[in-house]
């Protein structure tokens, strides 16, 4: 029974903490968004001298330190390290039961999805992926049918 929690449990940490780094990465796009604009323009360094560019680099670096970004990005590099020592445990704990794998194949697939274009107008789609993708999902709503006719059996 131990395992059938822990198992669970990681799942339920790891899904925590990447909706903790999601919030901070839509934060991270505000903050840059409400940066000057000539943060925005590295296309206009053209033509300016090496001193200029390093400048303008220390400038830009400098704006986004005040801004609050360089923390912004230390916390999202500890959530991606507790994210990856989580998943690590998870990979060596065995799935004992249906629910477990379940949990499993639902974290992996969201990871999986998060990464995977399914619109064929997207230039990063991928036929490939986008079918491993579907194969992934229905083996998951298999289980989630075979999960429930396994409880109506056992009322």
């Amino acid at each position: 029974m131990t395992v059938i929690n822990n198992t669970i449990l990681l799942v339920r940490r790891i899904k925590d903490l990447q909706r903790r780094r999601d919030i901070l990465v839509e934060r991270q796009e505000t903050v840059r968004r409400a940066l000057p604009d000539w943060a925005f323009a590295p296309l206009q360094l053209a033509g300016m001298s090496a001193a200029e560019i390093r400048s303008a680099m220390s400038d830009l670096g400098r704006a986004e330190s005040e801004a609050g970004l360089d923390d912004l990005d230390d916390q999202i590099v500890a959530l991606d390290n507790q994210i990856e020592e989580l998943e690590n445990v998870l990979l060596t704990t065995p799935a004992r039961s249906i629910d477990c794998a379940q949990a499993v194949l639902d974290l992996a697939i969201g990871r999986f999805r998060a990464q995977t274009s399914t619109d064929p107008a997207d230039v990063f789609f991928d036929y490939g992926d986008a079918r491993v993708l579907r194969f992934l999902e229905r083996a998951a709503e298999d289980f989630r049918v075979i999960m429930g006719e396994e409880q109506r059996i056992a009322v």
